[in-house]
């Protein structure tokens, strides 16, 4: 397996992530080719535990009917060591079944028998580059003849990283996005007149940079950062940091 090539497909991942663009069957495909499985399952649910998640399938079984999906997420909530481990722990780490149970007790679930057996996919590996009160995304990935070797379920560990740093991003984007559009346009001009320092400090934030990364930039201290930031809040009509940042946006 090379490695480079799993972080070059996890950054294509990553850039359609941020852009709200379809990534899913691309990942899927490049995950199956690059790390060597015969099928790869990604779920993405946009409100769980009370919805159904979407799955999209690379390499055998191929498509399954809504029907058969159904049945999979079911017995996959209450067997699956991956999925209950999640659930219960919320570490969402590459794990393989074999690093959470034994193969032969893995092979008297439910799940295994009505699904995987069906389909000969004996080990699996899965991470969740994704998992919060009402988002989660789990990639899963099966083989036939032999189970994932340690070097390939480390290798696993930056991609998901990886992405799931892209989705935490997507996130703050869509929020400034939503303070955007609520940003109130009529305050006073006078109480929208920042300092140079201000504004400075604005701007770095905006591009993403933590209260210790801007006092290194600028030379100051985090706490004289931290004054900044508040005494813009009310120039602006603000009561945060991303409302600030927000305001900022809109105003460059």
């Amino acid at each position: 397996m090379d490695d480079s090539k799993l972080l070059q497909l996890g950054l294509r991942a990553a850039r359609s992530i941020v852009d709200e663009k379809p990534f899913v069957t691309d990942l899927a495909e490049g995950l199956r080719g690059v790390v060597g499985a015969d099928c790869v399952c990604i779920d993405v649910c946009r409100g769980w535990p009370e919805e159904t998640p979407v799955v999209t399938l690379a390499g055998e079984p191929g498509d399954l009917t809504a029907s058969e999906t159904d049945d999979w997420m079911q017995l996959s909530a209450v067997d699956d060591p991956y999925i209950m481990n999640l659930v219960a722990t919320r570490d969402p780490l590459p794990y393989r079944v074999s690093d959470l149970t034994t193969l032969s007790r893995f092979r008297r679930t439910s799940v295994y028998r009505e699904i995987y057996a069906g389909f000969e996919m004996r080990y699996l590996v899965a991470m969740a580059p994704r998992i919060t009160d009402h988002d989660m995304v789990i990639v899963g990935l099966t083989r036939r003849l032999h189970d994932f070797s340690d070097v390939e379920a480390r290798a696993l560990h930056p991609l998901r990283h990886l992405l799931s740093a892209a989705f935490d991003y997507q996130q703050l984007v869509s929020k400034i996005r939503a303070e955007l559009r609520t940003v109130p346009v009529d305050v006073d001009p006078r109480r929208l007149t920042l300092t140079q320092r201000e504004d400075q400090v604005l701007a770095l934030v905006a591009a993403g940079h933590t209260n210790d990364q801007v006092a290194r930039r600028l030379g100051v201290s985090p706490r004289t950062v931290r004054k900044h930031l508040e005494a813009v809040f009310p120039k602006v009509g603000v009561s945060n940091r991303v409302a600030a940042v927000a305001w900022w946006l809109r105003q460059n």
